[in-house]
């Protein structure tokens, strides 16, 4: 793997090209050393991951109780946000087909797949460390 993520982007345009797919996160695929994402997916701490053992030697999820579990369960804290990924783009690809004729080349600007807007700065993206 060099971090090309030719993978997933194939099995993401055959998988989730439909409409309404295009939040679908699909086949993230990480070269490490490195944060991966959601940022810092692996802190136990941040997203209460894994297991508490009890002084009787018992486990529970580090998440909490069935109870904080079902309170939480359409609306749950601890899960990332969309600034925990980052937020999903693709370029005006058009535009350098339609783009008239002159003397500097046309240039694919970054839009976001959320807001169709034109993005001024792209922020964040998978193995951006």
């Amino acid at each position: 793997c060099i971090g090309c993520h030719t993978c997933p982007v194939t099995c993401k345009n055959v998988w989730t090209s439909r409409e309404g797919m295009e939040y679908a996160w699909f086949n993230n695929v990480e070269t490490k050393p490195g944060i991966g994402y959601p940022k810092e997916w692996e802190n136990q701490e941040t997203w209460k991951g894994g297991w508490v053992r009890n002084k009787d030697g018992s486990i529970n999820p580090k998440i909490g109780g069935k109870f904080r579990v079902l309170a939480n369960i359409f609306s749950n804290p601890d899960l990332p946000s969309i600034d925990d990924y980052y937020e999903p783009f693709d370029f005006d690809y058009q535009h350098l087909h339609n783009a008239p004729l002159g003397n500097h080349q046309p240039v694919a600007r970054p839009r976001s797949v959320i807001s169709g807007k034109r993005m001024e700065k792209i922020e964040w993206g998978p193995n951006w460390e």
